[in-house]
């Protein structure tokens, strides 16, 4: 599995349906995480972003691809 070589923060806890549950947490650096949808939209956004939903441990979390892309490259 890869692991973040820096700290992800905005990740938000997603239920199996992509609905949120929760506030946005910090993903620490060295957190062991696979991608399971690697890129998605989202309705509400203005300008377009993609976003990526990527499974750490047993929960799921919902964050944005350019932030996961910075948070896990090399």
């Amino acid at each position: 599995m890869p692991r973040l070589t820096r700290e992800l923060i905005g990740a938000e806890p997603v239920d199996p349906h992509g609905t949120s549950i929760g506030p946005p947490a910090t993903l620490p650096a060295g957190t062991e995480f696979a991608i399971t949808v690697r890129k998605l939209t989202r309705p509400s956004d203005s300008f377009g972003e993609l976003w990526s939903e990527i499974r750490v441990g047993d929960r799921l979390y919902r964050v944005p691809l350019r932030l996961l892309d910075a948070a896990s490259a090399a």
